[in-house]
């Protein structure tokens, strides 16, 4: 590491990253899990550098090395407190309020209660993240980390740090890289379907977790990268190297399903986002609005640093032990029983009880739906068993089996088709044309491109509620079944 990038690290900024759990909460399920942000941050500057040499060949590249070593130290320096678990509400809940008209448009309005309104337009910190990545702004995710990021490096001392060797201008290429909208080939290093983020993870994640299903030939993958300037994602893949591409998607495909979708972890990242929910729309933890106010001088941005795992579970110990009373009105989602048993949950490590699973692969522009999952027949079980409605929980997935975006939050609903269609280009040598590796009938990738996994959960509260839901669901089949649907 350089003498700047050792400044970085020793930051009060980039030392948060150490309390940053980058798993969130499967520890509970994975013990070895307890691996943070801070160990991941240093991997991916070190995996990037690796990408940046094998490159380098590459005129695109010179001269840039500097800047992309930083991006990729510095790309999860405005994570959330466990990591994507929170991240999903906040960015919800700010996606749902904030309406820009284009992607251009500074014209900001709020869909809120008028008592409630607040104006954005002359709201400088987020005029700045609206301004910094136009291309991102129709999709509304203000509050992504990627862009918290960005308000970190330039409103904080590490933007004064990284000003004794960048210029302003370098220093903007950083925060666009990080975010994806830069519109040059660095980007790619850290924002791409074979970027260094996602090499890191998939082997350090398998390794904390205990599982070898993440592990992948990282080196001769990297050898095999080639950039291709005649396309706009100009990495590819020397088709020598195909199986260890092919090999990579499997992996990747294994961890998630073994591991990011194993039915405790996601029993505890619904309930983790319940929890933040309900504490938010009582003002007891930090939304969008109130993290950007943070960044508006030197001295407010240093409450940032206790926005960390510490900070989030603090409140729950506070509301467990009766030092923060929650209130109870009609007005919030999350009454105040529900968010008393959840916390409860987290802090004596209580998952909610699954009670019925479908898993299978299906074609890729299909979709099923399960009796389970319709809201005529939950109407009708919530009727029979007489459970409270908010303890009849589904989850529904769908994800392509050969493109797993890095750990989205559950609580996005849905991955646009295009995305998830992206997948790895490969290049014979000596030859100009480019193609992509699921149209290689010799890949077993080409007939898993054709299908996606579908995950379909219902979790209850506890065995009790679980036997009722069962035996409604049974009873439903039998009348079903009866009438020969």
């Amino acid at each position: 590491m350089t003498k700047l990038e050792c400044e970085v690290v020793n930051s009060l900024f980039f030392q948060r990253l150490r309390n940053v759990r980058q798993l969130g909460l499967m520890d509970y399920v994975f013990p070895g899990a307890l691996h943070n942000r801070f160990n991941h941050s240093l991997g991916v500057l070190h995996i990037a550098d690796k990408m940046i040499a094998s490159l380098q060949d590459n005129n695109s590249l010179i001269g840039k090395r500097k800047v992309i070593r930083m991006a990729a130290l510095l790309h999860d320096i405005g994570h959330y407190p466990l990591s994507h678990l929170i991240e999903g509400v906040v960015l919800e809940d700010a996606r749902s309020k904030i309406k820009p008209t284009d992607s251009y448009t500074t014209d900001i309005s709020l869909d809120t209660d008028e008592d409630d309104k607040i104006d954005l337009n002359y709201h400088d910190i987020h005029k700045l993240n609206f301004d910094l990545h136009t291309t991102r702004n129709p999709s509304g995710d203000f509050a992504h980390h990627e862009r918290i990021t960005s308000l970190v490096i330039l409103k904080t001392e590490i933007y004064s740090i990284l000003q004794t060797e960048f210029s302003d201008d370098e220093i903007k290429e950083i925060v666009q890289i990080i975010a994806g909208t830069y519109p040059g080939p660095e980007k790619l290093i850290i924002h791409s379907e074979l970027d260094a983020d996602r090499f890191d993870y998939l082997l350090r994640d398998s390794k904390h977790t205990g599982v070898i299903y993440g592990l992948f030939d990282l080196d001769q993958l990297i050898r095999s990268l080639k950039l291709y300037k005649r396309e706009d994602n100009p990495i590819v893949v020397d088709a020598k190297s195909r199986k260890a591409a092919e090999h990579y998607l499997m992996c990747r495909y294994f961890l998630y399903s073994t591991v990011i979708y194993h039915k405790t972890t996601v029993s505890f990242e619904i309930i983790i986002q319940k929890i933040y929910k309900g504490l938010m729309e009582r003002s007891l933890v930090y939304s969008y609005f109130k993290l950007i106010d943070f960044f508006k001088d030197p001295i407010s941005s240093k409450k940032f640093l206790d926005f960390d795992d510490s900070y989030f579970f603090n409140i729950l110990k506070k509301v467990y032990d009766k030092d923060i009373e929650l209130e109870d009105d009609e007005k919030y989602e999350i009454r105040k029983d529900l968010l008393l048993d959840f916390i409860t949950r987290v802090l004596e490590r209580k998952p909610l009880k699954m009670v019925v699973e479908y898993q299978q692969l299906i074609e890729r522009n299909k979709s099923i739906q399960e009796p389970p999952f319709e809201l005529a027949v939950i109407d009708k079980i919530i009727r029979d068993t007489q459970i409270e409605r908010d303890w009849y929980i589904t989850y529904k997935k769908n994800v392509s089996v050969t493109s797993i975006h890095p750990y989205r939050s559950l609580s996005e609903k849905t991955i646009p088709e295009a995305e998830q269609y992206e997948t790895i280009k490969i290049i014979e040598t000596g030859k100009e044309d480019i193609k992509y590796l699921v149209e290689d009938s010799s890949s077993v990738i080409s007939v898993l491109s054709k299908f996606k996994l579908s995950i379909m959960r219902v979790y209850t509260k506890d065995f009790s509620y679980k036997e009722k839901i069962n035996a409604a669901i049974h009873d439903y089949d039998l009348e079903r079944e009866k009438h020969g649907l």
